[in-house]
Parts: structure tokens; C-alpha cells; sequence
């Protein structure tokens, strides 16, 4: 366009000296009107630029933005391949995970069947168990009963024991006060062929041969009168008392005629001349007395001394208590 102005221009000049009014007017008319279409041309250039600038600078901004892009896509790819490797890697751990998840899961269902198997056993022996202990406790309830009831019973026997041990008690008491009463009578005869005491809750009192008979007779002296006499006089007041006199001989065979004819007979007249004496004292009940012999055959002593001999020829007394009350009330 600029050079088309150029080249008109000189043209124009010289065809200016000989063009008409008219001419001359429409070719300033052109000339404006060309001009006009420069300036604009020239704004629209000029815009044209500015718009190649932005354009280069968007250009130039997208460039650096395509660089960021493929230097991120570089390191995008290098995290890609990093996580790629470490995707494989975890790939592979779960699937060794899963593979020993798998033996473990069959392992524990192989346990839980076990288990299960042990709770149903264990469920077993439980009601089992628990039907031993219905059974136990209806036992214990039966048992129960009749420990009360044993109760009962032993309570009422221990009030009886409690009288039986009042009646022992007394018996004992009676044995006791017997023994002190009979020896206050035979004071100055104890010890001197005669002994009191007192033993297993009875009376023992022994009479040696000499003060009472003669060598194999069965009548008795008159020093032995004497004693028995004291002696019926302490039995007499006392109306509780069983009386049991018993001859004793030692082992020498006795050899005699008529109503004696061996110790048996011998130890069985002197008990039974003692007892008569004791009768002779109209206090002392008769029904209380028991005649015995018991010939060789209880000794105290040995028979191979002297002294052992003379001590086993004796007459024993056992006073026992009347232990009636005893029985009755063990019979009730």
C-alpha cells in the first residue's frame, strides 16, 4: 500500500498542471479518501502488532507452560515408575500375605472344629454334671432331713447321756463315799490283812486267809467275826449297793473229806460263811449279797512263793451300785 503512494504521488504531481478543476478535486478526493484508508491501516497495523505480541507472549507463556508440563510429566513418570515398582512390591507381599492368610484361616477352621468339638464334649459332661448335681442335690436335701432329724435324735440322747452321766456321777459318788465310810469303819484293821479300794467304779475289799480262818478250814474265828461284824455295821446304811463276796485258794490241791473235797468247795464255804455273818446284822438286806468261789483260778500273785500264795488265799468283797436306774433308763 505505501508503495503504491509513492509511485502515485509523482504521477499525480505531473499530471497536476494540466488536469481540469473537476479532476483535480475527485483525485484529492482519492487522495483523502487514500489517506484515510492509511491511517486506518496504519491503527489496524498497528493493532495487528499488539496482537502479535500478546500472541507472542502467550505463545512464549505456553511454551513454558508445554516445558513445565513435560518436565513434570518427566518427574510424573519417574513417581509412575516408583509407584509402579512399589505397587509390584506390595502385589507380591499380599500375595505372600494371602497365601499365608490362607494357611492360617485353614489352620484356625481346623482349631475352631477342635474347639468346637471340645465345647460340645465339654457341653456333654456340663449337663451330665449338672444332672449328678440335681441328683446331689436332692441327695443333700434328703440328707439334710435326715440329719435334722439325726439331730433331734442326738440331742435327745445327749440329754440322757447327760443323765446317764449324772447317774454315773452319782454311783461314782456313792463308790466313793462307800469306800471312805467302810475304811473309817476298819480303822486299825487295814493294812494288817485287810485292804479297801477302789477301782474301775466298784469296792474291792480283800480279807486275807489269816484273819478270817484257820489253815483249809472254812469256819470262821473269832477275830474274824469281829471284823465282819464292823463290816455288816457299814454295809447295812447302804440300801444302793449290790455285794458281791468271793473265795479265793491257791494252787495247792486240796485234799479233804466230807463236804470239802478240793478247793472249788473250799473257796465256796468260806464265801458262804462270810456271807452268813454279814446276815446276821438284820439291817443289811440279803437280797444285796452274792456267795461265789472262785478256787485257784483268780490269782494276785504268784503261786511259787510263799508269800504269793498266802495273798491269793483270800476273800474278796466287790460292792458294786445298783446300776437298775442305768438300764432303764438305757433301755427307754
Amino acid at each position: 500500500m505505501h508503495k503504491q503512494i509513492i509511485f502515485l504521488a509523482p504521477i499525480l504531481l505531473l499530471f497536476s498542471s494540466c488536469v481540469t478543476p473537476k479532476m483535480y478535486n475527485n483525485l484529492y478526493t482519492d487522495n483523502e479518501s487514500t489517506k484515510s484508508l492509511l491511517i486506518d491501516e496504519k491503527k489496524n497495523s498497528l493493532k495487528l502488532n499488539s496482537k502479535i505480541e500478546e500472541l507472542e507472549s502467550e505463545v512464549s507463556s505456553l511454551n513454558t507452560q508445554i516445558l513445565n508440563m513435560r518436565s513434570d510429566a518427566n518427574q510424573n513418570e519417574i513417581s509412575l515408575l516408583t509407584l509402579q515398582n512399589k505397587y509390584n512390591s506390595l502385589s507380591d507381599s499380599y500375595d505372600l500375605l494371602t497365601s499365608k492368610n490362607s494357611r492360617e484361616i485353614s489352620d484356625k477352621a481346623q482349631e475352631i472344629k477342635r474347639l468346637l468339638s471340645k465345647l460340645e464334649m465339654s457341653q456333654s459332661e456340663l449337663f451330665k454334671k449338672e444332672d449328678e448335681l440335681s441328683k446331689l442335690s436332692n441327695s443333700l436335701e434328703i440328707k439334710e432331713a435326715e440329719l435334722k432329724s439325726s439331730q433331734t435324735i442326738l440331742d435327745s440322747r445327749s440329754v440322757r447321756v447327760a443323765e446317764l452321766e449324772s447317774i454315773i456321777n452319782k454311783k461314782d459318788s456313792i463308790v466313793t463315799n462307800l469306800k471312805n465310810s467302810i475304811s473309817q469303819a476298819l480303822i486299825g484293821l487295814e493294812g494288817d490283812g485287810l485292804s479297801v479300794e477302789k477301782r474301775s467304779g466298784k469296792v474291792y475289799i480283800s480279807l486275807e486267809e489269816d484273819l478270817l480262818f484257820a489253815s483249809g478250814k472254812y469256819e470262821i474265828n473269832s477275830g474274824g467275826l469281829t471284823t465282819l461284824n464292823k463290816l455288816a455295821i457299814a454295809l447295812a446304811s447302804q440300801k444302793d449297793l449290790e455285794i458281791l463276796v468271793e473265795g479265793h485258794t491257791d494252787s495247792v490241791p486240796f485234799k479233804g473229806k466230807g463236804l470239802v473235797t478240793d478247793n472249788w468247795d473250799l473257796s465256796v464255804m468260806r464265801a458262804t460263811n462270810v456271807v452268813k455273818v454279814l446276815t446276821q446284822n438284820s439291817n443289811l438286806n440279803p437280797f444285796q449279797l452274792t456267795a461265789a468261789g472262785r478256787g485257784e483260778f483268780i490269782p494276785i500273785a504268784s503261786n511259787k512263793t510263799s508269800a504269793g500264795r498266802s495273798a491269793n488265799r483270800r476273800i474278796e468283797m466287790i460292792l458294786s451300785p445298783n446300776l437298775d436306774d442305768l438300764f432303764k433308763l438305757l433301755d427307754d
